[in-house]
């Protein structure tokens, strides 16, 4: 092969290899080819697949010649060591403190060139397309696939919506090798509830489980919506689930997966939409008195499971996120909480200004990060997260707006849910 290494993102992502084999050819991103950087294309399928010629992709996205694959391969780069320094450092007994030391250590070392050789400006060029990026941070997430069927079906533009996920899942036992053994029941479940004590109150158990769906190939092997994975607008990142860290570092290597759409939307991994989602938000976030630097944000209003089918949202005045306080939780305290406020009463002529980002949905142009770079020291971080976010945004000249309709729902759960 060109290059001596390749970069760990095989069923081998847990050690490196010193090898590089010839992976097949994969089909050019025919609608957009006019954008080098998404060739070669990232590969979907199967889960971890290889890059081929990594090294060099990766020392040319270093000096100024960036694409996706030799991004994905500098973030797969740092997982793999990433394993191996959590096996020593358990190995060692290693203390909480020691243990931030070394991990930022190797952010510094692995990720950090990264980020300073893009610092002030965007990585790719922006498309102004209208076309929208969507990242999504999923962490065994069962409704990854019936979200993303929602997004596509009632976008008014799914030619133009593109997906950065982020799948952390057990995708079986990890061998000592790195190759994944699926067979049997090799996963653990979250606390789920299998019953109720004497009290009549929830009891919940760990359980043994068979590795966890992907929902990427799930909705990538589905007819009616394979056309978007192979047309290049589905990308992704696999994690095994003991390397991830927290919701934080995921939408850190989210926003990498971003390849210079128009605009950038953050989002969980489990909702659904109302009909023209795409177009009402763009027309939305360009009713703010201060785009392009505005960003939309809100927490949207819940939803049941659904059993499979896709549901519209039925649009809703939208809320404010106006108000905060300190958590008084023991494990909490110290930490401010946002609060939703008002609802709008739809009379407004624009969008009202907020203080707040809500990490769970929030929609921008996309020079966003240009001026707002995801910090990849925040592992383990959650609470805490949306206000660093507000924080940095605002200070960058970016302010912050509660759309005036919510046009998306989030299912809200319970951690027993598993």
């Amino acid at each position: 092969g060109e290059d001596s290494d390749l970069a760990p993102v095989t069923g081998k992502q847990l050690r490196l290899p010193h090898h590089e084999k010839k992976a097949p050819e994969l089909p050019e991103v025919q609608k957009f080819n006019s954008n080098p950087h998404l060739i070669p294309r990232l590969p979907i399928l199967p889960v971890f697949p290889e890059i081929p010629h990594s090294s060099r992709l990766i020392d040319e996205t270093l000096h100024g010649k960036p694409t996706i694959a030799g991004i994905v391969a500098i973030l797969h780069n740092f997982v793999a060591k990433f394993h191996n320094l959590n096996i020593k450092l358990a190995a060692d007994k290693t203390s909480p403190v020691n243990i931030v030391h070394q991990v930022f250590e190797l952010i510094q070392e692995e990720l950090r060139p990264l980020d300073e050789a893009y610092r002030g400006k965007t990585v790719f060029p922006v498309r102004e397309d209208e076309s929208i990026f969507m990242s999504l941070a999923s962490f065994r997430e069962y409704l990854l696939k019936a979200t993303l069927v929602a997004a596509f079906s009632n976008a008014k533009s799914p030619d133009k919506l593109f997906i950065g996920a982020v799948v952390q899942n057990c995708f079986g036992k990890v061998n000592a090798d790195g190759s994944i053994d699926t067979e049997g029941k090799p996963c653990r479940t979250g606390f789920v509830v299998t019953g109720k004590n004497k009290a009549g109150r929830d009891q919940v158990t760990v359980s043994d489980a068979p590795p966890d769906a992907n929902g990427i190939e799930d909705f990538c092997t589905d007819p009616d919506y394979k056309k978007y994975c192979d047309s290049g607008q589905v990308r992704v990142m696999y994690v095994h689930e003991p390397e991830a860290v927290g919701p934080a570092m995921a939408r850190y290597y989210a926003s990498k997966l971003w390849g210079g759409e128009t605009y950038f939307v953050q989002s969980d991994s489990h909702l659904q939409f109302a009909k023209h989602w795409d177009s009402k938000y763009i027309a939305e976030v360009k009713a703010t008195s201060n785009y392009p630097k505005s960003v939309l944000s809100s927490y949207p209003p819940g939803f049941h499971d659904s059993g499979g089918a896709v549901q519209v949202v039925n649009e809703s005045p939208g809320a404010r996120l106006c108000s905060c306080e300190f958590s008084d939780d023991p494990i909490e305290q110290d930490i401010i909480r946002i609060n939703t406020g008002s609802n709008y009463k739809g009379t407004e002529a624009r969008p009202t200004q907020i203080p707040f980002i809500a990490a769970g949905f929030f929609f921008a142009h996309a020079d966003f990060l240009r001026d707002v770079p995801f910090d990849p020291f925040l592992p383990w971080a959650f609470m805490g997260e949306e206000i660093a976010l507000s924080v940095r945004a605002w200070t960058s000249g970016w302010d912050i707006y509660a759309p005036r309709k919510n046009l998306i729902a989030h299912q809200y759960r319970p951690g027993r849910m598993g």
